[in-house]
């Protein structure tokens, strides 16, 4: 059995080292990236690099335990030998709904057009429910449609951080070949080889349009979700009470056991683009349009989280005298090395419009610089430093004594960083802290 992984991304990388980790009944793994320059630049550094390709400690065990046996190129005609084809470039769209859907299918036709007899082609990418039916139906109309070549949608579902590898693993599977018999015994003995399907089953969904919607349906479920506590959030403040104490008695009930806690709105690259699918779907593929006035305001509501968090440190610049300033965790979640739509980014950018000397500490970052910002290896003077400003969880705040900080500090938690325990010594060493949803601080 010989696979091909195009697209060595956030997605395509760690599936990759995944299958190539496999040790039974797959002969070649082949990872492909378009013949841009930037494709180029990703194989150099995947071939050249010794350790922490990716910074996460369990993919970069194992890029490094199969160092020997990586196989990269950007000759996307390597895919004539493979039995099955992974495609993990992304689709992207935003709230304009502009996207990259030309380029896009063009790439998938070049990759359709030169794969083996009775190879299927596996879409990897969050796409929007239609496309890969009218994808077909495009093949059909400039006569390349291939019944040698099977088709295949099965979204990615990766949880990133420190559980990364494991939820490639790990996770239900969910995969639709529009009720083909022969194609799905096939994927499913595919994805028992690779895939742990003794703990999670894979779910064959009927039509490609159900497995399309899945994935766009359980990030805009999220996305709404956290829009939704970040309103209640702002009135807990106004009220002068705490949020967090309200949701850990909301809780108790298991109707409500994962209600999200306010913070920052969304971020990164999945849950700030694909509520948009629902519309460009009913655009594109419904003979009458939808409207979708829930979704819509949902990521409006998410988007204005940002601004309000910008509102904040303005305010706060106004009454006080900053002169540096740290930002602990700059990714848009945990422990990933990722600054695609990352409210962390936003703050800095407005932070230097102020020309205000920042550093930044995050344990997932490789980077020296961020945007000119240092990026540092550890905190050595927290004193230094006249504001900080906590936007992901990090084992800074373990390295740091809590009660030596000194009492003018300004101390900004954005995203529910703060336990209780911590804010009970930082509210009696200073009043210059604010905390989202705490009206009580």
């Amino acid at each position: 059995m010989k696979i091909s992984v195009i697209g060595l991304g956030f997605v395509g990388f760690p599936l990759y080292i995944s299958i190539l980790n496999t040790k039974s009944k797959i002969s070649s793994v082949i990872g492909l990236e378009d013949n841009s320059k930037n494709g180029k630049i990703k194989i150099k550094k995947i071939l050249q690099t010794k350790k922490n390709y990716f910074n996460n400690k369990q993919l970069d065990y194992l890029f490094n335990r199969n160092k020997k046996k990586i196989n990269v190129s950007t000759n996307y005609k390597n895919l004539i030998k493979s039995d099955f084809i992974f495609v993990c470039i992304p689709f992207h769209i935003d709230k304009n709904l502009k996207t990259n859907e030309k380029s896009y299918f063009l790439a998938i036709k070049k990759y359709y057009l030169v794969a083996k007899k009775n190879s299927i082609i596996i879409l990897n990418s969050t796409l929007p429910p239609g496309y890969t039916k009218n994808l077909i139906t495009k093949f059909k109309k400039q006569n390349i449609y291939r019944k040698d070549v099977g088709i295949v949608f099965s979204p990615e579902r990766v949880e990133p951080g420190l559980n990364y590898l494991k939820s490639i693993v790990d996770s239900p599977r969910v995969f639709s070949s529009n009720s083909n018999y022969a194609i799905s015994q096939k994927i499913k003995k595919l994805f028992s080889i690779i895939f742990n399907t003794k703990k999670f089953k894979p779910i064959e969904l009927k039509k490609y349009e159900e497995a399309e919607l899945c994935k766009i349906l359980e990030n805009s479920y999220r996305a709404a979700n956290i829009a939704f506590i970040e309103e209640w959030g702002i009135l807990a403040e106004k009220l002068g009470i705490n949020i967090y104490s309200i949701l850990d008695a909301i809780k108790q009930r298991k109707t409500h056991s994962n209600i999200m806690k306010p913070g920052l709105g969304v971020g990164g690259y999945c849950l700030t683009k694909d509520p948009y699918f629902a519309k460009f779907s009913s655009i594109n593929y419904l003979s009458k349009k939808i409207e979708f006035p829930f979704i819509d305001l949902s990521m409006k509501t998410n988007l204005q989280m940002h601004s309000r968090s910008i509102s904040i440190l303005r305010s706060i610049l106004r009454k006080h005298k900053i002169k540096k300033i740290l930002i602990i965790g700059i990714s848009y979640t945990n422990n990933v090395d990722d600054l695609r739509n990352s409210r962390g980014i936003d703050m800095l950018k407005f932070i230097k419009t102020k020309k205000i000397n920042t550093h930044i500490y995050d344990e997932a970052m490789k980077q020296n610089k961020i945007l000119g910002s240092k990026v540092l290896n550890k905190i050595s003077k927290i004193d230094d430093y006249d504001c900080i400003i906590l936007i992901n969880k990090s084992s800074a705040l373990k390295k740091i004594n809590l009660n030596k900080i000194k009492r003018d500090i300004n101390l900004l938690d954005l995203n529910n960083v703060l336990d209780e325990k911590e804010i009970d010594i930082l509210s009696a060493r200073t009043k210059n802290l604010t905390v989202l949803g705490r009206g009580d601080i």
